[in-house]
């Protein structure tokens, strides 16, 4: 051993600060008969404990037995060999070694023993245990995530590959894991595949994130919803890599349909809703037929329908409605036409094919007749009367938006004759005419004086309060313009907002609006009042002009407002295939602060594909719903969705035409705590708004210390 020791350099390794031990392999069991101080420091253990030992007492539970036996091999057959090992010091903690043993041989070659040079290894393999371990994490996760985890490759050449997938797909797609490279892309419906891969490609082209939802068709004919979003990232060799997850969303497909459904037909009489009756509409004023021919539309109402339901009862008044649209239904079918449910007792009537007003009034008078026939109840049989207005389209078929526009025109035509019928206050129909039509009367008045009534000062902004539903607090404000006119008076904004529209002049008026209200809001706050943030209406035509956001940031400016003070107000239907610049005009105007408010939401134009794509920050539920709402009522099931959905997205919600105490009461317990409408107050002066900020809480005669509607 002295000899052994003697041919080593024993100072330089007592000096060195690696771990050195030294075996002799001339006695038995191969003892260690130097260790420097450094490996007894290492080990917890003192020399006196270590000599004479066989290496082996470092070893426990978590040495690898196959770099145990390799170290035995090479020990026996006089080699040398580096392994890395997992020790365990004197007080029973754990470290790995980075090991090389080399034989010491004398000048004959003759083997004296081994010499064992180790370094600490621990960071590298904690980073490998703590790398294995999210490995095992992550395909964990992959077996059990809803859909899957994938890596997809562009090449060079533009064929597309997957590369990598979770498990969960083959479980997903009933094949092996094997198969899943090779045939994954025949698991995609044949009617998504091509989007797909233009999706993909579309990323690859910009470098946009990847977004799709299409369908995957399991071995055994399972079909499966999926979403699958991934940024792209560009690799030096022009190869385009993206990480993504696919996410199941059958339940939510599934939810997405039933709200469709609710949206098309009404629960109690199986009729169209009035969403789904206008799309029927709108398809029949685009039909070739109306080149010769004419549409006919008859709105129908149950004339005292809520004193009869409150004497008969709920389950009779179900009855007649759906003993009536029973009827309706009937009627319609012999004339090839469509029948709807409209809400509460209003029903409606599409007739494609109408030759003339006579052959319009002469089915109007049918339907009249037939729907006063008795209605057998248990043992009671009910007569009811109905009011009913008609329109008739004209000549010529329209184009695709003029058809929109058109159905919603024919509507208005028909609710307008019926009102006219109920005045009359007997049962003969109505026909519409313009001589019953007061938007007519001045028409041609507000269009000749419309340029002036800016600088004449004839403009001014009501102020309709938006309301806590629990505490009648105020909480916001819709500004909607009025227009005193010198002649005619007070004109409602649907007189001359279309004027406005058509001529040109919506631009120059809406600027005023949102001028005079950042003005208005300005003059609250130094009088010392606390306003609420304002909501200013804003039109397509004015998100379509380039500098509306420069001009809105210079209004900003010169009033000292802060955007976030205000709401950008706008019509869902421009959420309909919108264009470039009304996105890029929305989005700057977000960015400044402002709020993005979609008004009339659920009347029947906006997808919840838009919703996902733009930040909307707030929801107005459609003042339809709620004014014709009865409890289980289509649109109390349409109110309920549309809740949910914004519940479920985070954004805000408002219920417009709040009039009954039912209506707020029916909304607090849905979940809407926020709303509008004659409950609370009809849209009002500044200065009766102001007096308004005064109070400390605000909102309809029904509660305690609630104030009385503003009229």
């Amino acid at each position: 051993m002295t000899s052994l020791l003697a041919a080593l350099n024993i100072g330089a390794l007592g000096a060195t600060s690696c771990f050195v031990i030294v075996t002799d392999a001339t006695l038995p069991d191969n003892p260690i008969i130097y260790a420097n101080a450094a490996f007894c420091a290492l080990c917890g253990y003192s020399e006196i404990e270590i000599l004479g030992r066989n290496a082996r007492f470092l070893q426990g539970p978590g040495s690898d037995p196959l770099v145990i036996s390799d170290i035995h091999a090479a020990v026996a057959a006089g080699a040398g060999i580096r392994r890395e090992i997992l020790n365990y010091r004197k007080d029973g903690t754990s470290f790995w070694n980075d090991l090389t043993i080399d034989p010491i041989r004398d000048a004959a070659g003759q083997l004296k023993g081994f010499v064992g040079i180790q370094y600490l290894a621990d960071a590298a393999h904690r980073a490998d245990e703590r790398k294995a371990e999210a490995e095992s994490k992550l395909a964990i996760i992959g077996d059990r995530v809803p859909g899957y985890i994938y890596q997809r490759v562009m090449r060079a050449d533009g064929s597309i590959e997957l590369v990598y997938c979770s498990r969960s797909v083959c479980r997903l797609l009933e094949i092996e894991e094997d198969e899943v490279a090779r045939k994954f892309y025949d698991h995609v419906h044949p009617d998504d595949l091509e989007g797909l891969k233009a999706a993909i490609r579309r990323s690859a082209a910009d470098m946009s994130i990847f977004s799709e939802e299409f369908r995957l068709v399991s071995r055994s004919g399972s079909v499966h919803w999926v979403r699958s979003d991934a940024p792209p990232r560009r690799l030096g060799n022009g190869e385009i890599i993206w990480d993504g997850l696919a996410i199941e969303i059958g339940a939510e497909k599934r939810w997405r349909n039933k709200i469709a459904n609710l949206a098309l037909r009404d629960p109690l009489t199986g009729l169209l809703t009035r969403a789904a009756w206008r799309q029927a509409l709108t398809m029949q004023l685009n039909m070739e037929a109306l080149e010769s021919g004419h549409c006919g539309v008859l709105w129908i109402d149950i004339t005292g329908f809520s004193a009869l339901n409150d004497r008969l009862g709920q389950h009779f008044g179900d009855e007649i409605l759906c003993e009536t649209a029973r009827r309706l239904a009937k009627i319609a079918e012999s004339v090839s036409g469509v029948t709807a449910r409209l809400g509460g007792d209003e029903f409606a009537v599409l007739v494609p094919a109408c030759a003339d007003e006579e052959a319009l009034t002469l089915l109007a008078f049918s339907v009249s007749h037939k729907l006063a026939l008795p209605i057998g109840i248990g043992d009671q049989r009910v007569t009811i009367k109905t009011s009913i207005g008609a329109a008739l389209s004209k000549n010529g078929k329209p184009d695709r938006q003029d058809a929109d526009e058109l159905s919603g025109e024919l509507m208005t035509q028909a609710e307008l004759a019926l009102r006219s019928a109920r005045q009359q206050g007997h049962d003969a129909p109505m026909i519409y005419s313009r001589q019953l039509d007061d938007r007519f009367r001045n028409r041609g008045l507000l269009a000749r004086t419309l340029e002036q009534s800016i600088a004449n000062g004839e403009l001014a902004l009501h102020y309709q309060p938006v309301v806590d539903l629990g505490s009648g607090r105020v909480v916001s404000a819709e500004a909607l313009v009025r227009w005193n006119h010198p002649i005619i008076g007070m004109q409602r904004p649907d007189l001359f907002i279309p004027l406005a529209e058509t001529s040109g002049l919506i631009v120059p008026l809406g600027i005023w609006v949102l001028n005079e209200a950042l003005r208005q809001r300005r003059e609250w706050q130094e009088a010392g009042l606390m306003p609420p943030p304002v909501a200013i209406n804003v039109s397509g035509k004015q998100l379509l002009d380039p500098h509306f956001v420069a001009v809105a940031r210079q209004s900003l400016d010169s009033f000292g407002a802060n955007a976030m003070d205000f709401e950008i107000e706008l019509t869902e239907g421009l959420l309909i295939e919108p264009s470039p610049q009304v996105m890029t005009s929305l989005t700057s105007l977000q960015a400044m602060g402002f709020k993005i408010t979609i008004d009339d939401f659920g009347s029947g134009h906006a997808s919840f594909r838009y919703l996902r794509d733009f930040p909307v920050d707030k929801l107005k539920i459609d003042q339809s719903f709620v004014r014709q709402l009865v409890v289980e009522s289509t649109d109390a099931l349409i109110i309920r969705a549309v809740i949910s959905l914004a519940h479920g997205m985070g954004i805000e919600l408002v219920a417009e035409g709040i009039e009954t105490e039912m209506q707020r009461d029916f909304l607090v317990r849905e979940g809407c705590l926020v709303g509008q409408g004659a409950l609370f107050s009809m849209p009002v002066g500044a200065e009766t708004f102001g007096t308004l900020l005064g109070a400390e809480a605000f909102a309809g005669p029904f509660g305690n210390g609630m104030r009385p509607p503003l009229r």
